[in-house]
């Protein structure tokens, strides 16, 4: 099976896309700009596609996968993705102290796309684009693959619970004000007559 480079910024927008999910849910300890900055990373992929393809297509690129100018700006755009994705890692334990969501994400996420991308791009230099499938490779991608599936559905388990007791206590909160004010009202009307009378 062969692979041309610009898959490389495929992978690259799909972990953006991932990070944008991912600082959604995590929207109490991560900035809540970092989803739109990573929905426009995320954005700048498909861009780098049609500009790959536009400089093939007029023959100022070579149309093998051993370009070195599309194999370079594949790279830098998938190790951007995985650099930000670690240093995400690096923020949540050291700048929000939560060592424990850190290292669930550094082994269900970031360890397994570190390991994919690093055979695909191993594959890439060694093969001309031809991806072989040992069987240890077999296993690394099915586990890899396990474990991003695993995590994304108990992060997404997660969020659903804190969606849902957040909407829970927003209603309360937003019953409670009112009930608050009315039984106020009414002591006070069962008072005033009282402080009259006084």
């Amino acid at each position: 099976m062969g692979l041309v480079p610009e898959f490389l910024i495929v992978l690259g927008v799909f972990i953006f896309l991932a990070l944008s999910l991912l600082s959604a849910l995590l929207d109490e300890d991560l900035p809540p700009i970092l989803q739109y900055l990573f929905l426009g990373s995320a954005a700048l992929g498909p861009g780098l596609l049609l500009m790959s393809q536009a400089l093939v297509s007029g023959g100022i690129l070579s149309p093998y996968p051993t370009d070195p100018t599309r194999f370079g700006i594949s790279v830098t755009y998938l190790a951007s993705a995985i650099s930000i994705l670690a240093g995400l890692n690096v923020y949540l334990a050291l700048a929000r102290r939560k060592m424990a969501l850190s290292s669930t994400l550094s082994a269900a996420v970031t360890v397994p796309i570190f390991m994919i991308s690093a055979i695909l791009v191993s594959s890439l230099l060694g093969n001309g684009g031809e991806v072989t499938f040992s069987p240890a490779t077999i296993l690394i991608l099915s586990v890899s693959a396990f474990g991003i599936g695993l995590s994304i559905f108990e992060f997404l388990r997660e969020a659903h619970k804190h969606v849902r007791s957040s909407s829970i206590a927003a209603g309360l909160l937003l019953k409670n004000p009112l009930s608050v004010r009315s039984k106020k009202r009414e002591d006070d009307w069962e008072e005033s007559p009282k402080k009259g009378r006084e």
